[in-house]
């Protein structure tokens, strides 16, 4: 689960003005903020963008029938309805209760439970296969994460997960376009990561981490792809406020939201066909390991 839009990490980290001032948000309650209730818009909007690399991201573990699989933040359950599609056994965790209700509501035969990683409610060796797709970009603490992963899978099974790399794709870049296009505009950035829990969001990037984690015989990915919507469709997220964008969005001034709009409607114009579809070219990055036997 993740929006393409928002940067994995940000530029500016607020501080204290004064002692009575509460401290700054860390990563990861900054991402509880962003996702609450923010299932039935993630479901309009992103949901139908990210699927397009749950086949990769399977086929990466050799899900088939009977594997166990465990999806990991898997939102309002794309990955877990095509891993049943397989015949995999599916456990799968998210941390926002309605993108888990969406998910049960479309894939009854999955096992779904409210988690958050790195704290996760199973036991050691308990998965032939986990998998989370784009749900590393949102893990404060990524090599905490992977490690939490890795004890729950079974020696010699594998872990897959994808992600937004750092450099934006156009697809990407369209809403950070209408904001700099935006006079006044006051952005609103995810706190940074800890230097030591930071990784480049690339290729050899995703694979350094993947093997500090102690995953062998990793690889990647790079998975190319169109995206086709419509200006009215892909405001959705940000009119709903949902994420970084839509939180932001939901800060301005009205004179500024309205600004906006009609700059982003500029760009959507670019990237459309004159029938009204949107072509977002969009780029993701895949990793699959082995836990060691």
């Amino acid at each position: 689960m993740s929006t393409p839009e928002d940067p994995s990490t940000s530029t500016d980290v607020p501080s204290p003005a004064s002692p009575t001032t509460p401290p700054p948000l860390t990563f990861d309650e900054a991402e509880r903020i962003l996702w609450a209730d923010a299932g039935p818009s993630y479901e309009a909007v992103y949901a139908g963008l990210c699927a397009r690399t749950v086949p990769d991201l399977l086929d990466a573990v050799a899900a088939t029938t009977g594997t166990t699989l465990l999806d990991v933040g898997t939102g309002t359950g794309n990955t877990a309805r095509a891993a049943v599609a397989r015949g995999a056994q599916v456990t799968a965790i998210d941390a926002e209760p309605t993108m888990l209700d969406l998910a049960r509501s479309k894939v009854p035969e999955a096992d779904f439970q409210l988690a958050i990683v790195p704290d996760l409610p199973f036991e050691p060796g308990t998965f032939d296969a986990v998998v989370g797709n784009f749900v590393l970009n949102h893990f404060g603490r990524p090599r905490e994460a992977l490690a939490a992963l890795l004890a729950v899978t079974k020696p010699e099974g594998r872990v897959a997960l994808t992600l937004w790399p750092g450099e934006r794709s156009a697809g990407r870049a369209v809403f950070p376009r209408a904001m700099e296009a935006t006079p006044g505009w006051v952005h609103w950035d995810l706190p940074k990561l800890p230097e030591a829990d930071d990784y480049p969001r690339t290729e050899e990037g995703l694979a350094e981490l993947f093997r500090e984690a102690g995953l062998e015989n990793v690889s990647t990915t790079v998975i190319d792809w169109e995206h086709h919507t419509t200006a009215d469709e892909w405001w959705i997220s940000v009119g709903s406020g949902v994420a970084g964008s839509g939180r932001a969005y939901l800060m301005q001034e009205p004179e500024v939201r309205a600004a906006f709009h009609q700059n982003y409607l500029r760009v959507a114009a670019e990237m459309s066909d004159e029938d009204g579809t949107m072509r977002l070219p969009y780029r993701a990055l895949l990793a699959v390991g082995t836990v060691k036997s």
